[in-house]
């Protein structure tokens, strides 16, 4: 059973969906996340709200799916 996400990956998900940052200019996942996670940090709380409340809705979801589940 995958972990529900967190806000930071579910704003990197769709950072990536939204192809801004061209597969052809970078490639390497490992440099995206960097990239994402710099961009991440500079965000403000309120810029950031909408991800927390999605990874939010997200656990809600998952442990209605998954009563038992434990990580």
């Amino acid at each position: 059973i995958p972990r529900p996400r967190n806000a930071f990956i579910l704003f990197r998900c769709d950072f990536v969906a939204q192809k801004k940052i061209p597969a052809s200019v970078e490639p390497d996942h490992r440099n995206i996340s960097r990239i994402v996670g710099r961009i991440w940090k500079a965000l403000s709380d309120e810029d950031r709200r909408p991800w927390i409340e999605e990874a939010k809705k997200e656990r809600e979801r998952h442990k209605r799916l998954y009563p038992q589940y434990r990580y």
